[in-house]
């Protein structure tokens, strides 16, 4: 009888076997002559039941998957990584460099609000004192996540504050960061399990995945006696040329503190492994001699940021209906929604999916990518070994055909 626990996990019935069930027990009781034919009122009775009875046992196996990390969504899954010690990652608020120009000296207090021509806020944090004239003042969206404001377009005062003449931000605003979705953050679980004394290289990426703020990261090593050789993470395979010591390693990290990193490769990585990368940094290692008194092992440490790569999109949308607008920009934020990871390629024809999350009243074409917007393919665009490819707005060209 269902619902039940398995070997395999839990059981349930469907809606049929629920309601045939029904069917069954009714007629026994009130006699196999009664009619409980859909147009009737006994008939949809039971299919009320049936229809409860199913979303109750929907219910148990939802939150019976919901113990497994690998179902669990949103918040129930924040609380069963916290079992092996990691956290969902922030999001963080996006900024913007505002120059807001005042004939008197005045203050603006903390929560001031100057809106963009898409109506998104943006808001100081703290109170300002502003000189007579021109002052640049940082304002943060006031959505958190990934709020994007072209330069010059955030010149909208909320706030009337006397005094106030204009607001507009000079340049782009800086984009935050969205919080980690389920599907990121149950692959991060994952890679956190790996067992560093199986391998140290993906020990010490498990050990850097947990950093506070890292976003994506890749750990790339040379375990040759042959200098410039890479062993790519992804193929296996070695490639030369690269730049890389012999038998040493190469942290490419996006987010974190530097603090953080450092003391994170200087406690698991292999010792006497060289080091590749442009951010330095050292790591002072409290040791305790055997009279009880201290004195500090200097680490010397490398690794470096990724580099962000525009990816440049033209696309053709043709109207189904000559008659039914098509949202451009709902298609170019789906495309944008799709993140690339550190040494990720593009491929062309994938991006096709993305589009087609913004509607189905249109029949999408001559999907092309490129790196410096001027060469475009149809095909695939490789990403360096310390590259990630980012999708901007301004970045994507949508020609309409009607």
């Amino acid at each position: 009888m269902k619902p039940q626990f398995t070997v395999d996990g839990i059981e349930i019935q469907t809606f049929t076997e629920i309601f045939d069930t029904l069917v069954t027990e009714y007629k026994r009781i009130y006699g196999a002559d009664i009619d409980l034919s859909q147009n009737t009122p006994d008939g949809q009775k039971v299919g009320i039941e049936a229809e409860l009875e199913y979303d109750l046992q929907s219910f148990a196996l939802a939150l019976y998957n919901q113990f497994d990390p690998d179902f669990a969504s949103g918040e129930m899954l924040n609380k069963i990584i916290k079992l092996i010690g990691i956290t969902r990652n922030p999001a963080t608020r996006s900024s913007a460099a505002v120059t807001i120009t005042t004939d008197r000296i005045l203050t603006l207090a903390t929560g001031y609000t100057v809106a963009d021509e898409n109506g998104q806020n943006w808001v100081t944090t703290s109170g300002e004192v502003l000189a007579l004239g021109a002052n640049i003042v940082t304002m943060y969206s006031e959505e958190w996540g990934k709020v994007e404001a072209l330069l010059n377009t955030i010149n909208s005062p909320v706030t009337i504050v006397l005094g106030v003449i204009s607001a507009t931000n000079p340049a782009d605003a800086i984009p935050g960061v969205d919080e980690e979705t389920d599907a990121a953050l149950r692959t991060r679980r994952n890679k956190s399990l790996e067992n560093a004394s199986y391998s140290t290289v993906g020990g010490l990426y498990a050990k850097l995945a947990n950093i506070e703020g890292v976003t994506d990261l890749q750990v790339y090593e040379n375990d040759t006696g042959t200098a410039g050789q890479l062993k790519d993470p992804t193929t296996g395979s070695y490639v030369a040329s690269v730049g890389m010591p012999i038998h040493s390693i190469w942290c490419v990290i996006q987010g974190g503190t530097v603090a953080d990193i450092a003391e994170t490769i200087a406690k698991n990585k292999t010792s006497g492994a060289d080091m590749r990368g442009v951010e330095t940094t050292t790591y002072l290692e409290t040791l305790i001699r055997p009279d009880g008194s201290t004195f500090y092992y200097t680490h010397s440490l490398e690794y470096d940021r990724p580099t962000e790569i525009p990816l440049y999109i033209n696309l053709t949308v043709t109207r189904k209906d000559a008659g039914v607008a098509i949202d451009l920009d709902l298609i170019k934020e789906k495309l944008v929604s799709k993140l690339y990871g550190i040494h990720e390629n593009s491929q062309a024809n994938e991006l096709y999916g993305y589009v087609y999350q913004a509607g189905t009243n249109f029949i999408a074409s001559v999907l092309e990518i490129s790196l410096d917007d001027i060469t475009y393919t149809d095909g695939q665009l490789l990403s360096d070994f310390d590259e990630i490819l980012l999708i901007e707005t301004a970045n994507i060209t949508i020609t309409e055909v009607v």
